[in-house]
């Protein structure tokens, strides 16, 4: 049986604050620290109202489900894909950005109700920020034992490099977008 990936998007917003000098509106200037204390993380998929959640309660299934699953990753299973980033399904002992984190303390609503709705059947939940993507050593050769040959993982990963990457860049700074993403 095969791994799938759930993969979600989310960005960071900030709460800015305006002050009245000499009749002009100005925005408060503040620190990363107190920018970072009232900053909150929004979904950055598509959501659609999902009717089995009023259909069948009984059921606790989730209020909304995402209008296109495919926005950010569109790839099938991709077990390099899966080592990189979390060590998951890491036959190879490929390097890898980090372990699965578990879910982010402050999550967005939307991702918060959908990571639990089939808890028992997912498995090494975690994040990154898109400035741990970027910054990953992609190039790397590794020995497949299964195909018997040297392959990349920047040709094993080129959807989500050349495809996925670029599309959270488009959606804010490096260290304002994160991914969330579970196995099962």
């Amino acid at each position: 049986m095969g791994t799938d990936i759930w993969f979600f998007v989310e960005k960071r917003y900030y709460r800015e604050e305006y002050e009245e000098i000499d009749g002009t509106w100005r925005k408060t200037e503040k620190s990363k620290e107190e920018l970072n204390s009232n900053a909150i993380w929004l979904s950055a998929d598509k959501w659609k109202v999902n009717p089995y959640y009023y259909l069948y309660p009984e059921y606790k299934t989730c209020r909304l489900t995402p209008s296109d699953p495919h926005e950010f990753y569109n790839e099938d299973r991709n077990y390099d894909l899966f080592s990189v980033l979390s060590n998951t399904r890491n036959d190879q002992n490929l390097n890898f950005i980090s372990l699965p984190r578990g879910l982010p303390g402050d999550i967005s609503p939307e991702l918060n109700e959908v990571a639990f709705e089939n808890k028992n059947d997912f498995y090494d939940h975690s994040w990154l920020l898109l400035k741990e993507l970027i910054a990953f050593n992609w190039d790397q050769t590794y020995y497949c034992n299964q195909f018997m040959e040297y392959r990349n993982i920047k040709e094993t990963c080129s959807g989500f490099i050349n495809e996925t990457i670029p599309k959270l860049l488009n959606i804010g700074e490096p260290e304002d977008v994160r991914v969330i993403f579970w196995f099962g």
